[in-house]
């Protein structure tokens, strides 16, 4: 009997990234549909996640010797990557590098999404998330995001990605300005469906949070990769107020950027299993990702979005969640107000409503798009 096929940006070491493949996974899981997660990783995405950089340029070679004395720490969290995904994961028995290996033989669907897997900029971008490979499976989208991205302005051939996308038999959208996008591209009106990691309950994440490490002291978890020296700024007045440790994730910028100088601590390690932990038991969070965002309000946190860069811009993934589930006031830009409470609590009976609301249409639209509804 054939089976539902996933393609995802599975094997990028990002919480983000395998935590929507776990939700999406189990979410089919769920509604009783059997699949696999077709293991997909081109060579752009093995490079990205590399402990150092390809020597291609001066830039990079002096980032390797920043790196360097930092390896083994860069090392030991790619390993713990691995292992959450060979623990977490069902993956397909056959890996592949190239679009050209994939075959839908053994599929009767193949789901695309989420994640930025139509974002045609990045490194480990790639046209197998486009489908045109799959022959006879139904070609389903799920929440893919383009990743602020319009095709139109970064692709060659547009009408390339113009066939692609009109051969899908559903096609969803996760942030609204992909919504526009695909109407003005194919003359369709389609969904705006919610990440997956919100299909899923509280309990199944506590299921996979890391046992292993204690904090005995109280934290602030800053989720912000880019490391943004303003914004570092802002969280190290807030920390100073409250007189609380921050926690910080991401290594490789940890190290490249000094973060050290404002007294921020590396996370013990991470994966999404310590993600999980570092968000769960932190006093406050402040971050500027998308995810970072779905699991703070998933764990019902005391939390903040800082609003920064393509924020301002086309970037309305963050803007398009806050709005889909009523907590715009959690999105703040990075003005220190002394006479704040930066503690207080988060009124979250919007959001129960919202994200119900919310999640009931995703679910239709999956459960329809699967032959299920």
């Amino acid at each position: 009997m054939k089976k539902t096929g996933i393609l995802t940006f599975h094997n990028s070491y990002n919480c983000g990234s395998m935590l929507q493949t776990y939700a999406m996974q189990n979410s089919l899981k769920k509604l009783g549909i059997e699949n696999e997660i077709i293991n997909f990783s081109n060579e752009g995405q093995k490079e990205l996640y590399l402990v150092t950089y390809k020597n291609r340029n001066l830039k990079n070679f002096i980032k390797n010797i920043i790196i360097f004395p930092h390896k083994k720490k860069v090392a030991v969290n790619n390993q713990r990557y691995e292992e959450f995904k060979t623990k977490h994961l069902g993956l397909s028995q056959k890996s592949y590098t190239k679009m050209e290996e994939l075959s839908d033989e053994e599929y009767d669907k193949v789901i695309v999404g989420s994640d930025q897997i139509w974002n045609t900029t990045i490194m480990d971008s790639d046209d197998a998330y486009f489908l045109s490979w799959v022959k006879k499976a139904k070609k389903i989208a799920y929440a893919p995001s383009f990743g602020a991205k319009r095709l139109e302005k970064y692709v060659g051939d547009i009408e390339k990605y113009k066939k692609y996308l009109h051969e899908f038999d559903h096609l969803s959208i996760r942030e609204k300005n992909g919504q526009t996008w695909l109407k003005e591209l194919l003359q369709e009106e389609v969904p705006v469906v919610l990440d997956p990691t919100l299909l899923l309950e509280k309990e199944d994440y506590e299921k996979i949070e890391a046992k292993d490490i204690e904090e005995k002291e109280k934290y602030i978890f800053f989720y912000c990769p880019s490391f943004d020296s303003e914004i570092c700024k802002f969280v190290k007045k807030i920390s100073d107020k409250y007189k609380l440790k921050v926690i910080v994730w991401s290594a490789k910028e940890y190290y490249l950027k000094y973060i050290k100088r404002y007294g921020f601590i590396l996370a013990e390690y991470e994966n999404p299993s310590s993600y999980l932990y570092y968000i769960k038991n932190a006093e406050l969070v402040f971050t500027t990702s998308f995810h970072g965002t779905i699991f703070s309000s998933i764990y019902g946190k005391k939390f903040y979005v800082i609003k920064n860069g393509g924020m301002y811009g086309d970037d309305d993934r963050v803007k398009t969640l806050v709005t889909q589930l009523g907590i715009e006031d959690r999105l703040v830009p990075y003005e220190f107000d002394a006479n704040k409470d930066y503690l207080e609590p988060v009124n979250y009976e919007k959001y129960s409503i919202n994200l119900k609301e919310c999640k009931e249409k995703s679910l239709d639209y999956l459960r329809k798009s699967l032959g299920e509804g």
